[in-house]
């Protein structure tokens, strides 16, 4: 009977461990390379107007876009064209960065009913050259001796950014009772020491801080666009127009053609911060990080300049064929990635 229950366990348990897929646990940092599913509609009613939406359940979450965003591209002459996919980013849950090493194309065949690889149109990609960055930094008293390790950890953010981006554009807002910016530069130095010398104050203006910084960016042309903003509490001290629903309009409905990527990053400190709205205010492919301690917040800050440097622009390359909204073409793209 002994023997019969061992077995019998045994046998559990080697169910148990071949159910479970770590290949997709985010929980489990990945160094190895991986594949990840972009599916796309894809129609074009007239010829010369083709458009994608994107199917964001059966889509790899890594894939950091705005799933809602239906992206419209052009007619290239004579026989082609092109839509341009923005500001694109491949983050695992663990905020590991991946770079793109290649895309492959594929089609939903009904005649077949299965997806067959496309050897005449494809996904090109290619990183983002121009690239500005807005850091929202909070400077309120709660902060207290940490302070001094945020402006480290705010310029480490600003040296790893311009070491793999080197002709990037980087400007500040801080807040606390008051806001204050230094406007989109490459001068490295000097947003070091602007850094150095910002001064900690009463409340948080984290709201208004924050339209400042989207307001930098919207004024300002660049390839890509990304906004990120840390506090250690939640507003107390904005003008009411300023809200999250305010914030998070302005940043889904740019007038520009580039969408800003919004990250944030907040610190449990000494009032806590409001989860569900900075998850809110990491819009357009951003994401929201909890440090709860000042050693963890270091890590973010560095995984957050790697994920922000590292963004692609993809172009999907197609016919003129006139292919109606109602009977779209289903295409998948398999993204090959390695951690950056």
């Amino acid at each position: 009977m002994k023997i019969v229950k061992i077995l019998f366990l045994s046998l559990i348990l080697l169910v148990i461990s071949c159910g479970k897929d770590d290949d997709n646990d985010s929980s489990t940092p990945q160094t190895t390379n991986r594949e990840y599913n972009l599916y796309i509609d894809f129609w074009n009613p007239n010829g010369t107007n083709p458009q994608i939406s994107f199917d964001a359940e059966n889509s790899s979450s890594e894939v950091r876009i705005d799933f809602s965003q239906t992206f419209a591209g052009v007619a290239v002459p004579p026989h082609f064209t092109n839509v341009i996919i923005d500001n694109v980013r491949i983050i695992d849950g663990q905020f590991v960065n991946y770079q793109i090493d290649g895309i492959t194309a594929y089609e939903f065949r009904e005649d077949i009913n299965n997806w067959k690889i496309d050897v005449e149109f494809y996904m090109a990609y290619e990183p983002v050259g121009h690239l500005d960055v807005v850091m929202v930094l909070d400077a309120s008293a709660s902060l207290g001796d940490d302070f001094n390790k945020v402006k480290e950890f705010a310029s480490g953010f600003v040296n790893k950014i311009f070491t793999e981006s080197p002709s990037a554009n980087i400007g500040i807002v801080d807040f606390s009772d008051e806001i204050n910016s230094y406007g989109l530069s490459n001068n490295q130095e000097g947003i070091n020491n602007y850094i150095s010398n910002i001064q900690q104050g009463p409340f948080t203006t984290l709201y208004e801080a924050m339209n400042e910084g989207i307001v930098i960016l919207q004024n300002n042309q660049a390839e890509g666009k990304a906004i990120v903003t840390f506090t250690d509490g939640t507003d107390n001290n904005s003008d009411p127009i300023y809200n999250p629903e305010y914030l998070t309009d302005k940043l889904v409905n740019d007038p520009n053609n580039i969408l800003i990527n919004s990250f944030t990053i907040g610190l449990e400190g000494n009032g806590g911060v409001d989860k569900p709205v900075l998850e809110n205010l990491a819009a357009n492919g951003g994401v929201a990080a909890f440090p709860r301690t000042i050693d963890e917040l270091e890590t973010v800050f560095d995984q957050f300049s790697t994920s922000i440097s590292n963004v692609y622009n993809l172009v999907y390359v197609r016919n003129q064929q006139v292919i109606p909204q109602t009977e779209p073409v289903k295409l998948k793209f398999v993204i090959k990635a390695s951690p950056k």
